[in-house]
C-alpha cells in the first residue's frame, strides 16, 4: 500500500535529507503523489462538466436575449420558470452531493438571476441595478447553501460583490439601501467600507466552518474582494474633495480607523490558525497601496525627494513583508506536516 503524504510532507522530507532531482522524483512516484493517466482524465472529465454547466447556464441567459422579440412576455416567463421547475426536479431526484443535484441547483440560481432582470426589462419597475443583483443575492442563498458546491458558492459571492460595487460605486441615490445609508451621517467611503467588511465577516464564518464547508480558493476569493474594498475606501479616505451624500458637509470618517481594523483582525485571525498565508499576502498588498496613499497626501508638496523616499518606502517595506511572509509559510508548512 503506498503511503498517503501530503505534498507539503513530500516537500519537507526531500528538504531534510537534501534529494537531488532525480530521487525526489523517484520518491514522487513511490508515494503516488504524480497524476497517473486516469487520474488525468477524470480531472479533464470534471473540467468538462463543470464547463458544460456553465454553458447551459449562459445559453439560458443568451436565448432569452437572443429571441426576445420573437418570443411572447408570457412565454418568455414560461421559458425560464419551466427551467426552474426541471431544475428542482432534478435536485429532488438526485440530491447533492451528485453532480447533477448540484448542477441543477447551480441552474436554479442563474434561471433566478434570469428571471428578476426578465421582470425589471419587461415591466420597467424602476428599480436600480444594484437592486437586482442584492435580490438575486437573497433568492439564490437558500440554492446556494443546499448545493454545497464550490463553483455555486464562488457564483453566490460574485452576485454578491456586484451589487456591492454597483450599490458603492454608482450611488444612484435611490432605493432601500441608499435609504438607510445614504444620509448626510455617512461618506461615500464609509460605505464602501462597510462592503469590506461584510466580505470580512462572510469569511470569518466560512474560516469557522472549514475545512470541509467552504473550500480554499472561496475563502481566498472573499477575502480578496474583502481587501479590494478595503483598499478603495481607504484611498479615496485621503482625498479632499469628495461627493457628499445630498451636498453634506466633510465631517471626520471613521474609514481609516475601519480599514485598519479590518486589517489587524484578518492577521490576528491567520496567525491563530497558522495555516494558510495568503490573507496576509492580501493584507500587505492593501496596506502598502492604502499607507503609500496616506502618506502622498501628508506631504504639502511633495517634490523629487518625497517621491524617492517613497520608492525607498516601497521597496523596504514589500521586501521585508516578502522576507516575512516567505519564513511563516515555511514555519507553518513544518507545522502541518509534522
Amino acid at each position: 500500500m503506498q503511503p498517503q503524504l501530503k505534498r507539503s510532507e513530500l516537500d519537507h522530507l526531500a528538504k531534510f535529507h537534501s534529494l537531488d532531482a532525480q530521487r525526489v522524483e523517484s520518491m514522487l512516484q513511490i508515494a503516488g503523489a504524480r497524476p497517473s493517466r486516469a487520474e488525468g482524465r477524470h480531472f479533464l472529465a470534471r473540467c468538462l462538466r463543470i464547463a458544460g454547466v456553465l454553458s447551459l447556464a449562459a445559453g439560458l441567459v443568451f436565448f432569452v436575449a437572443a429571441n426576445w422579440s420573437d418570443i411572447a412576455v408570457f412565454g418568455r416567463f414560461a421559458l425560464i420558470q419551466l427551467v426552474l421547475v426541471a431544475c428542482g426536479g432534478a435536485a429532488i431526484v438526485s440530491p447533492p452531493p451528485a453532480f447533477v443535484g448540484r448542477s441543477a441547483l447551480f441552474l436554479a440560481f442563474i434561471a433566478t438571476g434570469a428571471l428578476l432582470a426578465l421582470f425589471g426589462q419587461t415591466y420597467q419597475t424602476g428599480a436600480d441595478v444594484y437592486e437586482l443583483f442584492l435580490t438575486w443575492t437573497l433568492l439564490g442563498l437558500p440554492l446556494v447553501i443546499v448545493a454545497r458546491w464550490s463553483v455555486s458558492a464562488a457564483a453566490w459571492v460574485l452576485v454578491l460583490n456586484t451589487a456591492l460595487l454597483l450599490y458603492c460605486g454608482w450611488q444612484p441615490g435611490g432605493g432601500l439601501l441608499w435609504a438607510l445609508l445614504g444620509s448626510s451621517r455617512w461618506q461615500p467611503e464609509d460605505i464602501i467600507t462597510g462592503a469590506a467588511w461584510l466580505n470580512l465577516l462572510l469569511w470569518f464564518a466560512a474560516e469557522w466552518r472549514r475545512p470541509d464547508a467552504v473550500p480554499d480558493w472561496v475563502r481566498r476569493l472573499l477575502v480578496t474582494c474583502a481587501f479590494l474594498f478595503a483598499t478603495w475606501a481607504g484611498v479615496m479616505s485621503s482625498v479632499d474633495d469628495h461627493f457628499y451624500a445630498y451636498g453634506s458637509e466633510p465631517h471626520l470618517s471613521i474609514t481609516p480607523l475601519a480599514v485598519l481594523a479590518a486589517m489587524a483582525a484578518t492577521v490576528a485571525w491567520t496567525f491563530h490558525r497558522r495555516d494558510d498565508i495568503y490573507p496576509l499576502a492580501v493584507v500587505m498588498g492593501s496596506f502598502i497601496t492604502v499607507t503609500l496613499v496616506w502618506i502622498v497626501d501628508a506631504v504639502d508638496d511633495p517634490d523629487e525627494g518625497v517621491f524617492l523616499l517613497l520608492a525607498l518606502y516601497l521597496i523596504a517595506v514589500s521586501t521585508a513583508g516578502g522576507r516575512v511572509l516567505l519564513i511563516l509559510m515555511r514555519r507553518w508548512r513544518t507545522r502541518v506536516s509534522a
